[in-house]
């Protein structure tokens, strides 16, 4: 099977050391200059380190996360409403889960893992604020990458029976799933990106056990695949989206992190520099995002860019470097280990000077 995203595995990492000092920072973290003022609230769980995070487009948002640990509990997971105050979620009982994907669409949510011998998937309604178990594609290890559009969703997870990656679609939002068609370009390699621009129009990044990047479409739903050139300075492609032939994601180069658009469905990209290590990235549209990570320092970073402008905002209460964000219409939910954020978005995709409610 793949190996664990690098932002879990990065959660895993600092788990032991935030989970210890997280309120003693918020207490005494310092604020910046004029610029916009975002405030970080403590996990529901600090036990469990938060991985993924999702948003529906009536920006309802979910965080989860897992852990190996062989006391307390495996799983954590917290919502916020669509006013942006956060609360518990139960999650399903379920043994030794590994979460690592979250995929939202309208009013709902699946989030993806393994758990011993196959797929994990379960299912968020946002108006009922409930997970529940769903049906994977069956055969599955576990799922290594989800993209949701509409009711629309597509899913890879990693054949049981030889280990390669397998391409699965849904038209009704993840209740049930096509035959997996094999993806056997990618044997052996991690998933970094998964997303879909129309019904079949899809494209998967992976990264080999050598650290080479590939790129590659298919236009009819995973049957055939081909592979899309990219920029031999392009180390690795995350966080990446699409709507028709309109795709923005995250790349990694050998110097910095950097925001790229395409308006040819991968055919040609344009870049902007970030200036500083970015984890993930999420859009409102596609041309206002949010992004977060780290400072060279190790502390945490989140800016908001619009068309090629990045504004940085200035954090309170965030002990640790933001791992994943996602965004509704009106707001986004930035994570770190034991942190959640509340991001309100402006109409023009900046940040409005808004503290986190508590």
């Amino acid at each position: 099977m793949n190996s664990v995203p690098t932002r879990l595995r990065a959660g895993l990492r600092l788990v032991t050391v935030v989970g210890t000092s997280a309120l003693l920072l918020a207490s005494c973290a310092p604020t910046t200059g004029a610029m916009p003022h975002l405030s970080g609230t403590p996990a529901l769980s600090i036990s469990v380190p938060l991985s993924s995070v999702g948003c529906t487009l009536n920006d309802v948002c979910l965080a989860v996360g897992t852990s190996s640990a062989s006391v307390g509990p495996t799983s954590v997971g917290e919502f916020s409403t669509a006013h942006g105050h956060w609360l518990n979620l139960a999650l399903p009982a379920t043994t030794s889960p590994l979460i690592t994907s979250v995929a939202c669409s309208g009013r709902s949510c699946l989030v993806g893992g393994s758990q011993p011998g196959r797929d994990l998937l379960w299912g968020f309604e946002a108006s009922s604020h409930a997970v529940s178990v769903a049906t994977p594609p069956s055969g599955g290890l576990g799922v290594d990458a989800l993209n949701c559009n509409g009711l629309n969703c597509a899913l890879v997870d990693t054949s049981a029976l030889d280990g390669v990656p397998r391409f699965s679609f849904s038209a009704d939002d993840g209740l049930t799933w096509t035959s997996p068609l094999s993806m056997s370009w990618a044997k052996g390699d991690t998933i970094t990106a998964l997303a879909c621009g129309a019904v079949f129009d899809c494209l998967v990044g992976a990264l080999s056990p050598a650290h080479q990047f590939v790129l590659y479409v298919t236009r009819d739903g995973g049957a055939t695949w081909n592979p899309r050139s990219t920029p031999s300075s392009w180390m690795t492609l995350t966080s990446l989206s699409c709507e028709q032939l309109t795709c923005v994601a995250l790349a990694s180069t050998t110097s910095s992190s950097v925001l790229i658009r395409s308006n040819t469905f991968a055919r040609n990209w344009t870049s902007v520099s970030l200036g500083q290590s970015a984890n993930a990235l999420a859009c409102s549209t596609l041309s206002s995002c949010v992004v977060v990570g780290q400072r060279s320092n190790q502390s945490p970073w989140l800016a908001s860019v619009h068309h090629d402008a990045a504004v940085s905002a200035s954090l309170r209460y965030v002990p640790s470097p933001l791992l994943d964000v996602a965004c509704g219409a009106k707001r986004c939910a930035a994570i770190g280990v034991t942190t959640v954020l509340t991001v309100p978005l402006t109409a023009t995709g900046t940040h409005a000077v808004e503290p986190n409610p508590l």
